[in-house]
């Protein structure tokens, strides 16, 4: 595979997962994160074997790698913020338990921190 078409998959790749996370779907997401890592790996492979062989890289496409990367670094931060949105969620519908029921101090028992039994069949 030559450079230049690895740099098209990347950036097909990016395009796809900002679309991802547009959407609502988790599946499609995972499954571009992976494309996106996929194609970025064969991407710093081949720049890698490039800088090797001592040629050096015409401007539109260095210009185009550097886009790239720096089109990450939000991304990045973006999927960041839905994960926690996402914990967030979770955490309000499925509580932990109380650090002391009502009851567990009188029976002798040692509190538990998982989570509430009527919900422990979602976990």
């Amino acid at each position: 595979m030559q450079l230049s078409d690895s740099l098209a998959q990347a950036e097909a790749a990016l395009l796809a997962l900002s679309a991802a996370l547009a959407g609502t779907d988790a599946n499609a997401l995972e499954a571009r994160s992976a494309d996106l890592r996929d194609a970025f790996m064969s991407l710093a492979v081949l720049r890698q074997q490039h800088s090797r062989s001592g040629q050096t890289l015409d401007a539109g496409l260095e210009q185009r790698i550097e886009a790239v990367g720096s089109q990450l670094g939000p991304l990045r931060e973006q999927l960041a913020r839905g994960g926690a949105m996402t914990e967030l969620k979770v955490s309000a519908l499925l509580p932990m338990q109380a650090g002391a029921p009502t009851y567990d101090a009188l029976s002798g028992r040692a509190p538990r921190t998982s989570p509430a039994r009527i919900y422990r069949s979602a976990s």
